[in-house]
């Protein structure tokens, strides 16, 4: 059976997409009233900047808080989230998903960067 729902239609990228590979000490911000929902790594890449969408209750990782990782806070679940840091080195194909405002790579990278999903 489908689902007829807008949310599940527009928050997994299909409102648009970025590439981004270069730091120049740029941050990659989404279009108004919008934020990014994926992050595919095309090579091996590490972030200077995960700024976790504070909109909602739901809490998101990013590299500002040692207490959420990707929507786990130590508050409500016990767990032991950590920051993500400059020396994690997030590796080609992989795919991470949350709600971010600001995205900025640690350093220029060579093997092609991100491709940063909109949604809303």
């Amino acid at each position: 059976m489908g689902l007829n729902s807008t949310a599940t239609a527009y928050n997994f990228g299909q409102l648009g997409s970025v590439h981004m590979h270069n730091d120049h000490a740029e941050s990659l911000t989404p279009p108004d009233g919008m934020v990014i929902v994926a992050i595919t790594m095309i090579g091996a890449t590490t972030f200077d900047k995960l700024t976790a969408d504070t909109s909602s209750s739901v809490v998101y990782g990013g590299t500002e808080s040692s207490n959420v990782y990707f929507g786990i806070a130590n508050g409500n679940t016990g767990g032991n989230g950590e920051a993500v840091d400059a020396d994690i080195i997030f590796p080609a194909g992989m795919t991470i998903y949350g709600r971010w405002t600001v995205v900025s790579l640690n350093a220029a990278q060579a093997e092609g960067g991100i491709i940063a999903y909109f949604g809303f």
